[in-house]
């Protein structure tokens, strides 16, 4: 039999969504199970093969550094965080947003300097429509909770809707994405780009662009998970 009660706690946020176990995170158990991003690039957080010498970017990001000057992504796009990820996107379960929102808090309390202003990346109009909610503003707004940093909705803007991205190449992603952002207002010179999950490395590279055409110094991107590259 389910248990409604078990079911209701996770809901609202007041068990381990992974256990069931009291509490209103994911488990101390289950956190250390969680796939952790052990040996990232500096430049675009890709996990690199096991052996690879710490702090070396990877081979794209040497041929082609990206607009930003660095990502960080502790955790892997993999069960059970693709998971949990899905449920917060598509399942309205917000409390997950929080609960996966701090192991990135974790690792930037070591991390130094922090941006000034955390700027989320924008959603289309159609899955604003569609969700009803920009998953990245949740994430800013808890890190901005947890770091006590600023975060702002309304700097960068989504102008274009580029379209469902998740078929196209890394190449293909990247033409696509021209032209589909713009800044409004001033901005510091240092800002994070924050996101749930880094993918290709393409939008935050075009948004990081459009940012730095705008005045910002250093662009960082924060996300909950990476993508391992097939």
């Amino acid at each position: 039999m389910v248990n409604i009660w078990s079911l209701f706690a996770q809901i609202i946020g007041t068990a381990c969504p992974l256990c069931g176990a009291p509490g209103d995170e994911i488990c101390a158990p289950c956190d250390a199970t969680l796939p952790r991003n052990a040996n990232p690039c500096p430049s675009c957080a890709l996990p690199l093969p096991e052996g690879t010498p710490q702090g070396l970017p990877c081979a794209d990001c040497q041929a082609h550094p990206p607009a930003f000057d660095r990502a960080l992504a502790p955790l892997l796009y993999a069960p059970p965080v693709d998971r949990l990820i899905a449920g917060f996107k598509y399942q309205l379960q917000l409390p997950l947003g929080r609960m996966l929102t701090a192991p990135l808090a974790a690792t930037l309390r070591e991390r130094g300097p922090l941006p000034e202003l955390l700027l989320p990346i924008p959603a289309a109009a159609s899955r604003l429509r569609r969700r009803g909610f920009n998953q990245a503003a949740e994430i800013a707004r808890h890190l901005g909770r947890q770091l006590d940093l600023a975060w702002a909705g309304n700097r960068l803007l989504r102008v274009r809707d580029a379209g469902p991205q998740h078929e196209l190449g890394r190449a293909q992603r990247r033409r696509n994405l021209r032209g589909a952002f713009a800044c409004r207002g001033a901005l510091p010179r240092h800002v994070a780009l924050i996101d749930d999950v880094m993918t290709t490395g393409a939008t935050a590279d075009e948004a990081s662009r459009i940012l730095k055409r705008a005045g910002v110094g250093q662009v960082e991107v924060w996300a909950i998970a990476r993508t391992p590259r097939e």
